[in-house]
């Protein structure tokens, strides 16, 4: 009985564990945070850049996660084995064997790593603990367009298209072209060539962070606009090529970051420096940074203040810079069909304290690349999200991401555009062709209803990377990798319907992913 009560209690302590610990280090490695936000961040980035060479997170951040996690399962093993040994040696002393207890210990083991990973994911990607403000929403609502690609045409219509319209940028002063460069995926020389067209066009505001291509962005964003500074508001990031800088950074750390950023550039102030994706409350009004923020401004370094948020908790940061009245700027996540409450925030920080309002994940996603009638639109789907964005007279201006030729085309062709009837059916069309086969709030609550346990949300996820996203072979080999396929579907009685909230047919659904996604 005593060993059954260690594992228990094994079980309650990794969940907790890995709630308080792997959550957080888990949630925090979602902001991008650099290496110094965690303990042992450096060792651990570079241990976590071996083993996950490709991942977009903070490594650091992960790892410790991961680490925290399995801590927990060898401690758990240890205690549970130690206990059943005891409990052996008492009732049979002459038993003894290297396999003793380990049976047990290994299974305390298994459920120690599954309640405490559990736990973390809650946290992280559910919000548990955090009035349900997880990452899960914000990724499915937010960054659904990181597999954004070009219309599907490059019409002869947009070919040259240039920037029609200037909006002031609240009491920065600056007249900002409405749609503005953002590069975070632009190097070298073809990046070079982009900014330079970009200028050409009337482009002149440039979004940058050290952390976009690894510094790349900012190189070659210096080389392309050497004779050309003074035509430009240029905006980069409290922030390191490994991330963005955690409260408590001293005022030499957020200068040096900055001054780093004034070589890569090339020139000797930047206009906007942004608080980079920010989540907290602590960063944002992190008394270091705004003490070096202000040496930088006697210096001539950096003109304004901004912060950056698409997070979960977007909504509470932005209430609190626009009362602290420090930010001279805010960029937000901003699209058709996102939170209502976001409209009443940027009316606030504009009236309140005449902040420039920067709109950024314009791009709700990239369904449209998979919807039957989207590619026989005269106008690109981007044009009309971003003259939807641009129809709140509140929004100084968009970034979006430029990294192909057709985007200076197919962008800079709404620069200026009225929104019409025509523009709105577009989108309230790309809504309901996704209703019920997109999995939005990614919430989880089919899971529940599986008898199968199957990955439900997971076999969506790489069904939507395969019909939109155009990476097929990169979802068909997810799909293999999942211990279970969707073919157990095809007999089950389907409790799982009616369970999700935005009304897939999941059954129907999975059936349909097992065909598309099986190599047989």
């Amino acid at each position: 009985m005593r060993a059954r009560f260690v594992a228990l209690g094994c079980l309650v302590v990794s969940a907790a564990l890995g709630f308080w610990i792997a959550g957080g280090f888990l949630y925090r490695a979602a902001i991008g945070l650099d290496p110094s936000a965690f303990p042992a961040g450096g060792l651990m980035t570079r241990l976590g850049q071996v083993i996950f060479p490709s991942l977009q997170l903070s490594v650091a951040g992960v790892m410790l996660c991961i680490l925290t996690v399995l801590a927990l399962g060898v401690a758990s093993f240890l205690l549970v084995r130690a206990a059943v040994r005891s409990r052996v040696a008492a009732t049979d002393p002459g038993r003894r064997g290297f396999l003793t207890g380990s049976l047990g210990g290994g299974l305390a083991a298994l459920g120690a790593v599954a309640a405490g990973g559990a736990a973390a994911a809650g946290r992280a990607f559910f919000g548990l603990g955090n009035e349900g403000r997880g990452w899960a929403k914000v990724g499915s609502e937010i960054f659904s367009n990181e597999g954004l690609r070009t219309h599907a045409e490059h019409l002869d219509a947009w070919r040259g298209a240039r920037v029609r319209n200037y909006r002031r940028l609240g009491r920065t002063g600056w007249n900002a072209s409405d749609i503005c460069l953002g590069t975070g995926r632009i190097r070298g020389e073809n990046g070079e060539r982009l900014v330079r067209e970009a200028i050409d066009r009337g482009v002149n505001y440039i979004d940058t962070s050290p952390d976009y291509s690894g510094s790349g962005s900012e190189q070659a964003i210096g080389a392309a606009i050497q004779g050309r500074r003074d035509q430009l508001f240029l905006a980069t990031k409290f922030c390191t090529p490994e991330g963005h800088l955690p409260p408590g950074t001293p005022v030499a750390g957020y200068k040096e970051v900055i001054e780093g950023s004034l070589r890569r550039l090339r020139t000797d102030h930047v206009d906007l420096a942004h608080v980079h994706s920010c989540d907290e409350i602590e960063r944002l009004m992190d008394p270091n940074l705004h003490e070096a923020f202000d040496r930088l401004k006697e210096e001539g370094k950096v003109r304004f203040l901004g912060f950056s948020t698409h997070t979960p908790n977007l909504v509470q940061v932005v209430d609190r810079g626009i009362e602290s009245g420090r930010f001279d700027v805010m960029m937000l996540a901003y699209h058709h069909g996102i939170w209502p409450k976001l409209a009443d925030v940027i009316e606030r920080g504009r009236r309140e304290q005449d902040m420039g309002v920067v709109a950024m994940k314009t791009l709700k996603g990239a369904k449209h690349h998979g919807l039957a009638g989207f590619r026989e639109d005269a106008d690109a789907f981007s044009q009309a999200a971003f003259k939807w964005v641009l129809a709140n007279a509140e929004v100084s201006c968009l970034v979006v991401s430029f990294f192909e030729p057709q985007h200076l085309d197919e962008y800079l062709y709404a620069s200026g555009g009225e929104l019409t009837a025509r523009d709105v059916a577009v989108l309230d069309r790309y809504d309901r062709a996704i209703q019920g086969t997109y999995c939005a709030p990614h919430c989880g609550a089919c899971l529940q209803h599986c008898p199968e346990q199957l990955p439900i949300h997971d076999v969506l996820r790489y069904r939507m990377y395969f019909e939109d996203y155009g990476w097929e072979k990169h979802g068909m080999e997810l799909y293999a990798k999942l211990e279970k396929s969707a073919a157990v579907c095809a007999g089950c009685s389907a409790p799982c319907l009616g369970s999700c909230p935005v009304g897939i047919p999941i059954q129907e659904r999975m059936s349909e992913a097992h065909e598309l996604l099986s190599l047989s």
